[in-house]
This record gives structure tokens, sequence and C-alpha cells, in this order.
């Protein structure tokens, strides 16, 4: 998409969301759960984005699902901090670097006790997130615009006509005529 300066952009104000001040591996620890907790959102998002093929238009959807994001790591802060911390600390500190679950499961039941417990959030299947589901919206249907065909003028029925042909077929020495 190009932009010229009649292209709508936002306003910085428009963009910001406050930031969540997390490491990969505390995102890693918390994906399972944040994608159940803000299921809603994120689904509201995706389709905003599929169906309007313009950013600026899923602006709003997209700050709700960093709003759910900071709303559920607070919560999880509150109820089940020290789990979560050992989690995260136990998949950063994974052998080779690659933050790998399976060396972590003793952590992973601790917090997945937790979160049910606390937050009524149990841990999702495995594809659970990869499965398709129906996502029912309030958001209407965008109506697809049918582009605008211009028609081309009548072409020229002599050389006469069009002087810059003319002065093109003289500087190559009548070739073409």
């Amino acid at each position: 998409m190009s932009a010229t300066n009649e292209t709508y952009l936002p306003t910085y104000e428009e963009l910001y969301v406050p930031p969540i001040n997390l490491t990969s591996s505390a995102l890693k620890a918390g994906a399972p759960y944040f994608g159940a907790f803000c299921d809603k959102e994120s689904k509201e998002f995706m389709l905003c984005k599929a169906e309007e093929k313009d950013p600026r238009k899923c602006l709003e959807s997209n700050k709700q699902v960093s709003l759910c994001a900071s709303k559920f790591f607070h919560q999880v802060r509150e109820n089940c901090a020290l789990q979560f911390t050992n989690y995260w600390m136990c998949l950063d500190k994974a052998p080779e670097g690659q933050m790998s679950y399976r060396f972590c499961r003793k952590t992973q039941a601790e917090l997945d006790k937790c979160m049910s417990e606390k937050m009524n959030l149990n841990r999702p299947e495995v594809g659970w997130m990869s499965k398709v589901k129906l996502h029912q919206t309030d958001r209407p249907k965008p109506v697809e615009k049918l582009a605008e065909i211009q028609s081309l003028p009548d072409a020229a029925s002599s050389l006469k006509e069009v002087p810059e042909a003319l002065d093109s077929l003289k500087r190559t020495n009548n070739r073409a005529l």
C-alpha cells in the first residue's frame, strides 16, 4: 500500500498501548493461559485484520488484545507470582538455551495447579489454539467497494492528432512510416 498526502495515518496517541515488560521466557510460560484468557479479543482482532485488509481499521481491536494481555499478566502476578516466576526461570535456564518445556514439567505442574485454583484457568490441551472454531461477533461485516473502472480515451485515428508521435517518428528518421 503506497501512501499519499491524503492517506490517513494514525497519531501516536491512537497507536499507544502501555508496554508489557516481560522477557521472552515469561511470555512463553504464560502463552497457553494468555491464549485462553484473551481468546475472544484475539479472535476479534484476527477477524478484523482478515476482513478489512487495512491495519488502521483494526487499531481498536488490537488495543483490546494488548489491554487484555496486560490485565492477564497483572492477575497472574497477583495470584500465582511465585509459581509463574519459578516456571519462567526454569524455561530461561533450560539446557542449550532452547526454553524447552520438557525440562520444566515440575514447575509447570505447580503453575497449572495455581492457575486452576486461583484464576479458574486450565492449560489448554495441545493443539487447542490451532483448532478451527466459529467466532460470533457484533462487528458488522465490511462492505466491499467495487473498484471504479475508468474509461480510456478514444484512440487517435491518425498520427496528425498526436503531435508527440510525429516528433518521435522524425527523431527516428521515419522508420515506422
